[in-house]
């Protein structure tokens, strides 16, 4: 077992480490490697700050390849520890995420956009394609429409959802052109770095051995005119002219492609160069360029990219901005209530003391105070249960007395609100727990949610999920890979498991939908349950349509509290007078019955002394703040009323 596990994780790795890096793609002109270069000396040179701005391109505003404000962020550091910080040499070149954007406004350096939105199913299915070898979105395409700013003075990053596609997995992590792409005015929008949502930075959304943020140290070095250490070689380990050969440096010594940290593994010159950052080794060796490489990126920024040097966009405009810069939610969700995060960013030179965030959505407003928030430095706020449904945006604020530039106080953003039904679900597993994977499939094939390979000796934990179902059919796919399933110890051998878990289980409210049995041993155990919105959601009596025994049910409940409670209307884990509310404004979008008026059960009321004392008494009749009220019905005031004869709830009417 233990063996097998080592193997699978050794293919896990090497199928992120053998996969291509990125693409080096050539522009038309190139300008070095001529016979006229300008003569750099690293040691002469001053240390330059250069501006980057991160465009987003995700699929919706809710997905994860709309990484946050905080993983965008963590490039940064990663950039500048690379290329000056970091162990390897200091090529006296660094970043900042830019603070004054093309019109001279204040900007937190990131840009958002749904490519959902602006290119279908194409983005959706295969992102973008680096060439028209490949399905997707072409490259002029999208950097075009979501607009590049000026290359002669921003360094454009495009972060987007797959590459060829790749659906962010292993292949091309990341592509530019050596030295930039001329297409246009300005160096036009082909000029820019493209690379995947979950390879950038150092934190959040991030796959297996691309924690570093060194992708873009890499894909840099590219855009500011470097090679592949192992370009052009042709298979060998030696180079006639080091100016014109290879990677056109001289002292990083001729190699092949490298994939291992030794480069007696699998290259085949001894002399190369693992640490550097321009192979294909692992982050966890690369950690240097050379002083040839720098001086190359330095000729490049001296004869091209003198504007990029002299920018003002590291400088923000103003002392104090602060701006609404993003928010999240998970997308689609089915509850009424949902959590959202909203980034606020100081985009000023100076500390924001004190600021109110606000947000509304369906008229409601929520309002959280924040202090000391630095320049440059970004805020997740959260607000807690934000009533959604049937809202079309959620609307954001930042309000501080010393804001300079009112222009970016307020956005707004798309919610999507689906119907369906909150499945929670709890994985207990045995010992073994690493050797547990489990999918959950839709009727389509498409995976709703998964996990596994569990810490070790996680058999204590209950892993609990929460995601939506629709009205669909679904697939559940347990694998464990030593084919023992949720058994820990079979003692005796009698199939009857002596210690385990209880495995994989699903709920829908109360009810539940899938489980495994305690113990259950396999190698694939499948399984299969459809769920079923009601045609009414507020049907509690299932006859087809909301009326007054829905309405008998929620007032039987009143007072319960929790997620099993029938009768939670607005589902805000309570049932109360604001259920019936909900209810009420709800009739007209299901077949009513037609009990809401005051109807049959007049009859009750009637001043007939001989009913009263032969059958109960008269009837009462409340308000629904639970104060009795007295008739005759007629003159009521206009409201929704209860009618209780014999201490039992008969009747709930509208006046």
């Amino acid at each position: 077992m233990r063996t097998l596990l080592s193997l699978t994780f050794w293919l896990l790795v090497s199928n992120i480490i053998f996969s291509q890096e990125c693409v080096q793609l050539e522009r038309e002109v190139k300008t070095m490697g001529l016979t006229e270069r300008i003569n750099v000396n690293l040691e002469d040179m001053e240390p330059v700050t250069l501006p980057v701005v991160f465009h987003i391109i995700h699929k919706g505003e809710g997905d994860v390849t709309n990484i946050s404000d905080e993983q965008v962020l963590s490039q940064i550091p990663a950039l500048d520890t690379g290329f000056r910080w970091g162990p390897g040499v200091d090529t006296k070149i660094q970043f900042c995420l830019a603070s004054r954007d093309p019109d001279g406004n204040p900007t937190s350096g990131i840009t958002r956009h749904n490519g959902t939105s602006l290119f279908g199913q194409t983005y959706a299915e295969h992102g973008i394609a680096s060439s028209l070898m490949f399905d997707g979105v072409s490259d002029v395409t999208l950097k075009s429409t979501v607009g590049c700013w000026n290359p002669d003075e921003y360094i454009n990053f495009y972060v987007v959802s797959e590459i060829n596609g790749n659906n962010g997995g292993g292949g091309i992590q990341g592509y530019a052109y050596v030295g930039g792409y001329s297409n246009g005015p300005n160096g036009g929008c082909g000029d820019g770095i493209v690379q995947l949502y979950n390879v950038t930075g150092t934190t959040g959304t991030l796959k297996l051995g691309r924690e570093q943020g060194e992708t873009a140290v890499h894909e840099m070095g590219h855009h500011l005119n470097l090679y592949h250490t192992f370009t052009a070689n042709n298979g060998t380990c030696v180079e006639t002219n080091c100016e014109t050969q290879g990677d056109q440096v001289c002292d990083t010594p001729p190699t092949t492609t490298n994939y291992s940290c030794d480069a007696s593994v699998f290259g085949d010159c001894p002399e190369a160069m693992t640490e550097n950052f321009m192979d294909y080794t692992p982050e966890t060796c690369r950690e240097t360029f050379t002083v040839g490489q720098a001086e190359r990126m330095w000729e490049h920024l001296l004869a091209e990219k003198q504007q990029l040097i002299d920018s003002y966009a590291c400088i923000a405009p103003v002392d104090y901005d602060m701006a609404v810069t993003a928010a999240y939610y998970q997308s689609p969700w089915c509850t009424p209530y949902q959590d959202v995060w909203v980034t606020v960013t100081n985009q000023g030179n100076n500390i924001i003391g004190v600021a109110d965030v606000e947000v509304y959505c369906n008229g409601e407003q929520y309002v959280e105070t924040i202090y000391d928030l630095a320049p440059d430095a970004g805020l997740s706020v959260l607000f807690e249960d934000v009533y959604v449904e049937d809202a079309q945006m959620i609307e954001c604020q930042v309000v501080s007395v010393v804001d300079q530039y009112p222009d970016n106080d307020y956005a707004w953003f798309e919610i999507e609100h689906t119907d369906g039904d909150l499945m929670t679900i709890t994985v207990e597993t045995d010992v073994w727990s690493n050797e547990t994977d489990w999918w959950l499939y839709d009727s389509a094939g498409e995976i709703v949610i998964a996990d596994g390979n569990y810490p070790v000796f996680s058999q204590d934990i209950v892993f609990t999920y929460e995601v939506c179902i629709y009205e669909d059919c679904y697939d559940v796919v347990i694998e464990d890979s030593a084919g023992d399933g949720f058994c820990s110890f079979d003692l005796d051998n009698d199939g009857v498991c002596d210690n385990g878990g209880q495995g994989i289980t699903m709920y829908v409210g109360a009810d539940t939908v899938f489980q495994t049995p305690f113990g259950a041993e396999f190698d694939v155990y499948e399984g299969s349950f459809c769920n079923t919105l009601p045609a009414c959601p507020l049907d509690f009596d299932g006859n087809g349509t909301i009326g007054n025994g829905d309405v008998v049910i929620l007032l039987s409940n009143l007072g319960c509290e929790g997620p099993a409670c029938t009768g939670d209307a607005n589902n805000d884990g309570i049932v109360n007078v604001l259920d019936l509310l909900e209810m009420l404004s709800l009739v007209g979008t299901c077949p009513p019955e037609q009990d809401f008026s005051i109807g049959t059960y007049k009859n009750l009321v009637v001043g007939d002394t001989l009913v009263g004392s032969l059958f109960g008494g008269k009837p009462k009749i409340y308000d629904v703040s639970g104060r009795r009220v007295e008739g005759p019905i007629e003159s009521l005031a206009t409201g929704v009323y209860i009618l209780r004869w014999k201490n039992e709830t008969k009747k709930v009417f509208v006046q």
